[in-house]
C-alpha cells in the first residue's frame, strides 16, 4: 500500500464510499495533449502538465484518466500520451473523451473508439477492482448511432444503461467513471453550457440511485466541483491542461472519502494559464469565474 500523505488542499469530504482498507486514486482529467500553441487550454504546456500529473500518480495505488487525453485526436498526440503513460509504475485505466474520438467536423482522420478501447481500457464498458472498490468505466463520447459525431456532447445510451442495471447489483463499492457529466453546475440553470451533461442524465442517475452508487467521477467541464444528485455524489475533476491546471488525489478508507486538489503548476505558470482564460472565448471566461468562486482561498499553485 502506498503512503497516504497530504497531497494538496482538501476539496471535499464524503461519507461514502467507506471501506475497511485504504485506497488512493490519482484522478487525471482533460490533459488535452497536443502539439499546439496558446488558446485558453494552454496547448503549448499540455505535455508538461500531463507529465507532472503522471509523476504524482506514481505515488498512488491507481491512476484513473477521465478522457480528453488528447486535444485533437491526432495520431501524434496519442503517441505523446502513450509515451507519458509508459512512465507509470501503477495500474491505470481510462475512458474516452469527446476529443479522443472522431468528429464529423475534424480536419483529419481520427482513431475510432475501438482503437481507444483496445489501447486504454480492458473493454468498454468495464469493471476494474482496486481493493474493495470497483471502478465502473463507461463510454459517453460515442454510442450506437452516429449522432455524437456532430457534437462535443455525450450520452450513456440505452445499451450501456442496461449494462449498468445488470452489473451494479453485484458490486459492493462501485465508483462510476465517465467523461461527460451527470448534471449541470448550479450557475448553469438555463443550460447555456449544454454540451457538458450527458443528454440522458436523468435516466442514468435513476439507475445509479437505485443501485446505491455513492460516487461518480467525471471530467469534461474543467471546473472542480461536487454535485449532489440525491443519490450518487458526482466529483467533477479539474482540467490538467487549463486553469487551474490540477488533478485530484482521492483517498477512500474507514472514515469515508477525502478528495484533495493537486496543483500542477507554479505561480508563474498559473498566472499564464489565467491570462489565457481571461482572453479566451466566453466559455473560458465563464469557467474561470466558476473555478474562482468554487476554490476561493485554496492554494492553486505547487512549489515546482
Amino acid at each position: 500500500m502506498t503512503d497516504h500523505t497530504t497531497a494538496g488542499p482538501l476539496l471535499a469530504q464524503l461519507a461514502r464510499p467507506r471501506t475497511e482498507t485504504r485506497h488512493r486514486l490519482a484522478v487525471i482529467a482533460d490533459p488535452h495533449v497536443t502539439d499546439g500553441t496558446g488558446t485558453w487550454k494552454v496547448a503549448h504546456r499540455s505535455e508538461a502538465r500531463f507529465e507532472r500529473a503522471l509523476k504524482h500518480a506514481n505515488s498512488c495505488d491507481m491512476a484513473v484518466l477521465l478522457g480528453d487525453l488528447t486535444g485533437d485526436g491526432r495520431a501524434d498526440s496519442f503517441e505523446t500520451v502513450e509515451s507519458g503513460l509508459s512512465e507509470l509504475d501503477v495500474p491505470w485505466i481510462a475512458v474516452p473523451g469527446n476529443h479522443d474520438v472522431p468528429k464529423a467536423f475534424d480536419g483529419h482522420e481520427g482513431r475510432p473508439v475501438s482503437a481507444f478501447e483496445e489501447r486504454y481500457t480492458p473493454g468498454l464498458p468495464f469493471t476494474w477492482d482496486v481493493g474493495r472498490v470497483t471502478l465502473v468505466g463507461i463510454d459517453t463520447a460515442t454510442d450506437e448511432t452516429e449522432a455524437l459525431r456532430e457534437t462535443w456532447g455525450g450520452r450513456v445510451g440505452p445499451v450501456t444503461r442496461r449494462w449498468l442495471s445488470d452489473t451494479l447489483p453485484g458490486l459492493e463499492h462501485p465508483v462510476v467513471v465517465m467523461h461527460h457529466n451527470l448534471g449541470s453546475l448550479p450557475e448553469n440553470p438555463g443550460g447555456k453550457w449544454a454540451n457538458f451533461p450527458v443528454d440522458d442524465a436523468r435516466e442514468t442517475r435513476e439507475i445509479l440511485a437505485t443501485n446505491d452508487v455513492a460516487l461518480v467521477l467525471s471530467g469534461h467541464h474543467h471546473v472542480p466541483a461536487v454535485l449532489d444528485h440525491r443519490g450518487p455524489e458526482e466529483v467533477v475533476a479539474p482540467a490538467v491542461c487549463s486553469y487551474p491546471q490540477a488533478m485530484l488525489d482521492i483517498r477512500i478508507g474507514p472514515s469515508g472519502t477525502d478528495v484533495r486538489l493537486v496543483p500542477l503548476a507554479n505561480a508563474t505558470e498559473t498566472a499564464e494559464a489565467r491570462r489565457h482564460a481571461q482572453r479566451g472565448k466566453p466559455l473560458a471566461v465563464g469557467l474561470l469565474d466558476s473555478i474562482d468562486r468554487r476554490l476561493g482561498d485554496l492554494p492553486l499553485e505547487t512549489a515546482r
